[in-house]
């Protein structure tokens, strides 16, 4: 009887200790990755893109579970690493970001809630041009060889959102007028530590 009432203590403990036990991941940033931002104007549409993605995130407990996710994360892209095929297309897209004063765009998770089938909902707040703006969007997350975690997602803003005023270049005597929204697609690839 002793003995029984041993094992169910020791079940016990093991029960409440197990979320102690819970293993912390940690990814971080690596090459490969990409994001896009494109939009519109009166001539063209047009995308902008950076390979360079960098930041971490780190869990805690199990992805494949629906529910709010113990997650914290943080990435960033410079600026200047922005790039179309055009010089001078790239030297008004920077100086309407105030890239000298603002070198990043910075995004720090806040929420992140599995949906299931590696779905996610993530809330943080992403900083362009020296503004802050908490936002939402989908994002999915993929295992791969070598520890690996491919991480995507896409985003609909506005440039006036971030303090910014779309571009309408002297250029053909300000014809060409820039459209407000934007859509932002990354492919973060990440690899575990």
């Amino acid at each position: 009887m002793k003995h029984i009432r041993n094992i169910s203590l020791l079940a016990a403990a093991l029960i409440c200790a197990a979320p102690a036990l819970a293993e912390t991941v940690t990814y971080k940033g690596k090459p490969g990755s990409s994001v896009t931002i494109s939009g519109t104007s009166t001539i063209h549409d047009w995308t902008v893109e950076s390979k360079l993605i960098g930041g971490s995130m780190e869990f805690n407990g199990n992805l494949d579970k629906p529910g709010k996710v113990d997650a914290k994360g943080e990435s960033m892209i410079s600026v200047r690493s922005i790039k179309s095929d055009k010089k001078a297309m790239d030297d008004v897209m920077h100086a309407a970001m105030k890239s000298d004063e603002h070198k990043r765009i910075d995004f720090k998770l806040k929420e992140l809630i599995a949906e299931g089938g590696m779905k996610f909902k993530a809330t943080g707040d992403l900083s362009v041009a020296g503004v802050t703006k908490e936002v939402k969007f989908p994002v999915t997350m993929e295992k791969g060889d070598d520890n690996v975690m491919k991480v995507k997602g896409e985003l609909d803003t506005k440039m006036t959102d971030f303090g910014i005023t779309p571009p309408s270049p002297p250029i053909a005597g300000g014809v060409i007028k820039t459209g407000d929204d934007v859509k932002i697609v990354f492919e973060w690839l990440t690899q575990k530590k």
